[in-house]
Order: structure tokens, then C-alpha cells, then sequence
């Protein structure tokens, strides 16, 4: 009798977390399409055939993934091609603050923002478009990254960049089956900031695929879509499901905390988990709590030469 009111429990509370789950994607959903529709696009740099481009990541208490990301992107070999780096912390748990206070001032093309309310990664990103509008950026690509991608090949934003000098308005390794349409995962797909401001193109919103949206109208538009195999072509890496298990560490009763699956999967990339492993030993001793400070030097060093907004 009691397994069976155990597995009733369950089955209530697992049924209860989907219902929540989805009231919260209905409310984002209707509050963010009536806010776009009111305010109208925000003025953006036109698309001269030159990308310039501004990186958008979201940290939901995922800072030791951070600043790998950063480390890797340092590595790049057109970093004078990205104007801005924004990262929008969603009221982090896990000592973000830290490397905030660190980076403050020392790297003019890093922006940070602190969300405190509705802590999603759609409201992450809006956000951080939003603040390029704040800023004055001239970058006229975004690219959303998630916290726990690690860049891999150092031409892996020229590369990204020549979809768009051929023409197109979006970028990202393509999956095929799960949607209406072809998506690429939010978790590296880039857009034109213009484009993205027209009227006929959705925004983000929160969702299981939450650019989803975003690209459906984008292919509707008849705009050219770029299949950018970041992932399967060794660019980039994704960890995955960093976001979740942050979740269930430092807020576990939120929502996003009730989902069950927690492994990374590393995108399916043959040999994935060995090849962050790698990358993350080898940068190690600058992620761990109390090397903020050396590690802001290393980003000042790399990240401090070039900004779109000098005196910022």
C-alpha cells in the first residue's frame, strides 16, 4: 500500500510540475508578444554585409561553465569581429558575484546584467538584447550561448560569420523531427539583430526550444537559413543540462528544477565528454572560487583592445 501511494505521489507531482511548467510558458508567452506589440521593434544597426558580432548568455548559477566559455572564446581567432559580450545573470546562487565585481571595468566589451524576477532563459536573452539597444552596440549579428558551450576550433566565429557575408539571417546546427520546422538548438544560433527586430518575426520566448518561435517565422519570412554544424563539425562544444542541474542545487522548487533529466549530453559528439573533460582540466585552476581576479586579467589581456563603445 504505501509503495502504491508513493508511486500516486509521484505521478501527481510529476503531472502537477508539467502543469506548472506550461502555465508558465502560456503566461510568458501571451506577456511577451502583447509587450513587442506595444512597444514596437527597437531601432537597430542595418546589415551592411559586414558582421559585427555581439555575444548574449544567460547564467542560471552555472558560473564555473561561464567562465570556461570565456576562457575558450578567448582563444578565437576574430575576436576584433565581436563588438560586445553580455551576461545576463538570473539572480545566481553559486558566487557569481564574484566574478561580476571582478570584471567590472577592467574588459569595456563585457556587460553585465542582474535579473531578479522571472528566471528564464528567454527573459535572459531578451534581456540581453535589450541592453544592446542600451549600449549603442554597432554589432548587427547575435549570437545566444549558453554558459555550458565551450568554443573548440579558433576560427569557429569566422566561420560563423561567412554564413552571413553569404547571405544569411540565421545560423545553427540543425535539427530535423522534433518541430514543424528544422531548429537549430537555442543553445548556439545566431540572428540578425535587424532582422530580428522586424514585425513579422517572433521573439523568444519561454519554451522547450524557446529561439523556436524565432526561427519558424524567420523560414515563413522566405529569409535564408544557414545550417552551422557547430557541434558535429568540432566549432563548439555543448555540455548540456547545466541549467537543470544548477536548478535542482540551488532552487529546487522551482520548475525548472522538476525536470527529470539532469545528464549532460554532450550533443551526441562522438567522444564529447573526453573532449570537455580535456578543455576543462586544462583550464582548471582559473575557474575554481577565489581566481576571479586572475581570471578577469586574462579576459582584460584578450577582450581589452577593441570595443564598440570606447568610454563605456
Amino acid at each position: 500500500m504505501s509503495v502504491n501511494r508513493f508511486t500516486w505521489h509521484r505521478h501527481l507531482r510529476h503531472r502537477f510540475d508539467q502543469v506548472r511548467r506550461r502555465l508558465e510558458e502560456l503566461a510568458d508567452q501571451s506577456a511577451t508578444l502583447l509587450f513587442r506589440w506595444l512597444r514596437g521593434p527597437y531601432p537597430t544597426p542595418p546589415f551592411d554585409g559586414q558582421p559585427r558580432l555581439a555575444i548574449v548568455t544567460v547564467n542560471y548559477s552555472t558560473t564555473r561553465w561561464l567562465k570556461l566559455m570565456l576562457l575558450t572564446l578567448t582563444g578565437q581567432d576574430a575576436l576584433d569581429r565581436v563588438t560586445d559580450i553580455v551576461i545576463v545573470d538570473n539572480d545566481s546562487r553559486d558566487g557569481a558575484a564574484a566574478l561580476r565585481q571582478a570584471l567590472h571595468g577592467r574588459v569595456p566589451r563585457i556587460h553585465w546584467v542582474s535579473n531578479r524576477h522571472f528566471l528564464t532563459h528567454a527573459r535572459g536573452i531578451r534581456l540581453g538584447l535589450s541592453a544592446l539597444h542600451r549600449l549603442g552596440s554597432q554589432a548587427n549579428v547575435v549570437l545566444a550561448v549558453d554558459t555550458d558551450v565551450i568554443f573548440l576550433r579558433p576560427d569557429a566565429i569566422r566561420a560563423l560569420l561567412a554564413r552571413f557575408e553569404d547571405g544569411a539571417a540565421l545560423a545553427g546546427e540543425m535539427r530535423h523531427g522534433l518541430y514543424e520546422v528544422p531548429e537549430a538548438q537555442a543553445s548556439f544560433v545566431a540572428f540578425r539583430r535587424d532582422v530580428y527586430a522586424r514585425r513579422d518575426i517572433m521573439p523568444w520566448v519561454n519554451h522547450g526550444a524557446p529561439s523556436y518561435w524565432m526561427q519558424k517565422s524567420i523560414r515563413r519570412a522566405k529569409l535564408p537559413v544557414a545550417d552551422f554544424r557547430s557541434n558535429q563539425d568540432g566549432y563548439a562544444l555543448h555540455r548540456g543540462r547545466a541549467g537543470v542541474m544548477a536548478a535542482s542545487r540551488f532552487r529546487p522548487r522551482s520548475s525548472y528544477a522538476s525536470i527529470s533529466n539532469h545528464d549532460p549530453h554532450f550533443m551526441g559528439v562522438p567522444g564529447g565528454e573526453s573532449t570537455w573533460q580535456a578543455v576543462e582540466n586544462a583550464w582548471g585552476p582559473w575557474l575554481e572560487p577565489g581566481a576571479e581576479s586572475a581570471l578577469a586579467d586574462r579576459l582584460a589581456g584578450q577582450l581589452g583592445s577593441t570595443s564598440s563603445n570606447p568610454g563605456a
